[in-house]
């Protein structure tokens, strides 16, 4: 156990493997009672000494699938009282180190800050890790702008409690190690999401410095109609709904949730969140260096649960068209003719999946050249024997370190690659080149080819497989046409 004193009280944290976790700290007030559906407020400093030796409650969310659930995504209870963030540091002893400031992925409504524990990241690469929590689902990114002008931007709580979450660290940091002018945000899937989609929040200006997003989901353009979804799942007007739902607990809140279906929240809402990320980023709201990819076979973990029905993949791929580039779905549908002609259905969505990610990646690295901004693209294709291929994820334990945790009890996270010498030494690449970024804003290091910023010209892509290289232009003129592109 450690003990020091913040500006907020004595804090309590446990010492392990050479670095210090925090864990469970309140960041804002608990958004119960009349703060629900309400933006963030300060959390109150604490008496005496705060515990915070023991992972903290997570936000509403339904259970994971068997096939991806670990002990780990159940750190916590359930609660609407979740608004706390871990802070891992290598010593909490006046030095500024650069802060990493992950957000958790989960698509909106599953997932928390306890689910990777970044000590190894923290103690590798001498920086502040710090993981937060946000509200999910329902209760984090529900319009209710229709119901009053003190609901503008509702929709965008969830994005408000990450903003809330980087001010306390701009506040506090300092007294963990940290250096609250040297922030990296960071993610994967809805949290790289997040951490783009923050580009377009005028409120979190100046609070960060650098950004890495792994594997992006591209939040919607506009905000789904929910209240309509669930006036009609309940067979209720439309204005005894908010009513109806101020009565429930946290948990009914939840359980209408997936009676009515809805997964898809984060959206831009003009207020928050003002601008789609590409837009965002030419029109100057956060203008930070970016590092941005996906992953070669990005679809092939999640369409085995989808059914291989002809009309049932039309529709799922012109939901996903108008994200994907120009907007024109026909385009697009002619496009995935041609290039999965003869394949699969099972494989023409695999290829709606990786377009979507690669093109949104290829978007903003191209929004933020054309402003003079430096952006990073790569490709993860680092082979594995596993069915689903180098897929949505399977990066994760590259980029973080998670192949050797510190601590000997942690098991290591493979994801879908094995624990074994060769990917041991990716991985060391991998983690050291997102580490130099944290810290410099540069990836490039002396063990990269010669990693140049993607532009229209050269289009260069960082592609990871046994060993990294450069690649020029990958994609090609049909597929950068389709993306929006050419």
């Amino acid at each position: 156990m450690s003990t020091i004193n913040t500006r907020l009280g004595p804090i309590k944290g446990i010492e392990r493997n050479g670095t210090t976790e925090f864990l469970g700290i309140p960041y804002a007030a608990p958004p119960v009672g009349a703060l629900r559906w309400r933006p963030p407020e300060p959390a109150k400093p604490w008496s005496g000494t705060y515990d915070a030796t023991t992972y903290a409650n997570r936000s509403f969310q339904p259970p994971l699938p068997e096939s991806i659930d670990r002990p780990e995504a159940n750190r916590g209870e359930l609660s609407e009282d979740c608004l706390y963030l871990n802070v891992r540091t290598p010593k909490a002893d006046g030095k500024k180190r650069p802060v990493l400031f992950y957000i958790h992925g989960g698509g909106y409504y599953v997932g928390s800050a306890n689910d990777l524990d970044l000590t190894p990241f923290a103690q590798k690469y001498d920086v502040v890790v710090v993981e937060t929590n946000y509200r999910l689902g329902l209760l984090g990114f529900l319009d209710l702008s229709r119901f009053g002008p003190e609901f503008t931007g509702s929709v965008s709580l969830g994005f408000q409690d990450q903003i809330a979450a980087l001010k306390w660290v701009r506040e506090n940091i300092e007294d963990y190690g940290g250096d609250p002018d040297s922030i990296t945000l960071s993610g994967v899937s809805a949290g790289a999401g997040a951490v783009l989609a923050l580009l377009a929040a005028p409120s979190a200006s100046g609070l960060f410095h650098r950004a890495m997003a792994i594997s992006p989901l591209e939040v919607s353009r506009e905000p789904i109609d929910a209240i309509a979804a669930i006036s009609a799942h309940l067979n209720m007007d439309e204005a005894a709904v908010f009513e109806h739902l101020k009565s429930l607990t946290g948990q009914e809140v939840l359980d209408l949730q997936v009676a009515s279906n809805l997964f898809n929240f984060a959206s831009v809402d003009g207020t928050v969140i003002q601008l789609p990320t590409s837009e965002a980023i030419k029109s100057g709201i956060n203008r930070v260096p970016i590092v941005t990819g996906a992953c070669i076979n990005e679809g092939t973990m999640i369409t085995p649960e989808l059914p291989e029905d002809p009309a049932i993949v039309k529709g799922f791929e012109m939901s996903f068209a108008p994200n994907i580039g120009d907007g024109d779905a026909d385009r697009y549908g002619e496009y995935l003719d041609r290039v999965t002609e003869g394949m699969p259905l099972r494989e023409r969505m695999n290829r709606v999946y990786f377009d979507y990610f690669r093109s949104y990646a290829l978007r903003c690295a191209q929004a933020a050249t054309d402003v003079g901004s430096n952006a990073w693209v790569y490709s993860f294709e680092v082979p594995t024997d596993h069915e689903y291929g180098p897929t949505h994820g399977s990066d994760v334990p590259f980029v973080y370190s998670l192949l050797e945790p510190v601590d000997p009890s942690q098991q290591p996270l493979e994801a879908y690659h094995e624990n074994n010498d060769t990917n041991r030494k990716i991985a060391a690449i991998w983690s050291q080149t997102f580490g130099e970024f944290a810290r410099n804003g540069d990836p490039n290091w002396s063990g990269l080819p010669e990693w140049p910023v993607y532009d229209a010209k050269t289009r260069a892509c960082l592609v990871l497989q046994d060993t990294p290289r450069v690649v020029n232009d990958p994609d090609g003129d049909e597929v950068l046409s389709v993306y929006g592109l050419k």
